[in-house]
């Protein structure tokens, strides 16, 4: 029997409204950690912070961040990319720009980085993120680009526009660091499926490797970007799934 809660393999669309109201729903949560609103693991708290920590160590020397650093971060969430170690690198010259389509999480951000005057928030969908920013953000460009768990949420059929944003919206010689939640050998899609460690109903869409990798040398094509480097993003003691693992590519622009 087809089970259409839980679909492997095959293509289909999740609803972008129920993908909305779970992220509402969950920031009503009370939760142990500012990062678990994000990086989720709500039965093993401390492991969102594990692998924040990790995460951080291994990518930002990859990023070229310096001083003046204009940086964009696409469903920014609570702005955890936003640490002192980060802001004080890019100093008061750079900016750190959070969009996000969940208010909710907007306000936590706001909070995170009160002490940051150099911080910038827009509400709004990676799909229509060069109608949210301000023409004079999209005229200077940014020297690096976080897209970082969003794309999962987005249809196959927006995926082209958001990765045209990207390309039109990093500087040349620019970083853009792309990290997803990816099956282990196909893809993966959980519609409006009921989650025990969310305790919620839960979509996404788990793609594979190759479909990325496809995506990404189609509309960010090699002759005007050059991956750097693409793995997987845990050590062995930070993976808890048997179906899903999270991978990262870092392309630069030429």
């Amino acid at each position: 029997m087809e089970d259409k809660h839980r679909v492997v393999g095959a293509k289909i669309d999740i609803n972008e409204s129920e993908v909305k109201s779970f992220f509402d729903r969950r920031c009503e949560k009370k939760l142990p950690y500012l990062y678990n609103y994000v990086n989720y693991q709500d039965k093993h708290p401390e492991l969102a912070l594990e692998r924040d920590r990790y995460e951080k160590d291994k990518i930002l020397p990859l990023l070229n961040l310096r001083r003046g650093s204009r940086v964009l971060d696409i469903g920014c969430g609570v702005a955890r990319w936003a640490t002192e170690g980060f802001m004080g690198t890019i100093s008061s010259e750079g900016i750190y720009v959070g969009v996000d389509y969940t208010a909710g999480l907007l306000d936590m951000a706001r909070k995170n980085t009160a002490s940051h005057s150099n911080c910038r928030f827009y509400c709004g969908r990676f799909q229509d993120i060069l109608s949210v920013l301000p023409d004079e953000l999209k005229e200077a460009g940014f020297d690096v680009i976080l897209v970082n768990g969003v794309m999962m949420y987005i249809n196959d059929e927006d995926i082209a526009s958001c990765l045209d944003s990207v390309n039109k919206l990093l500087a040349p010689a620019g970083i853009a660091y792309l990290k997803e939640s990816v099956g282990f050998t196909e893809r993966l899609t959980l519609n409006e499926t009921y989650s025990d460690e969310l305790t919620s109903n839960y979509s996404a869409i788990y793609r594979s490797i190759a479909e990325y990798d496809a995506f990404f040398a189609q509309y960010l094509p090699g002759s005007a970007f050059t991956v750097l480097e693409r793995d997987d993003m845990w050590k062995w003691n930070l993976h808890n799934r048997r179906e899903t693992t999270a991978y990262y590519w870092i392309i630069r622009k030429n």
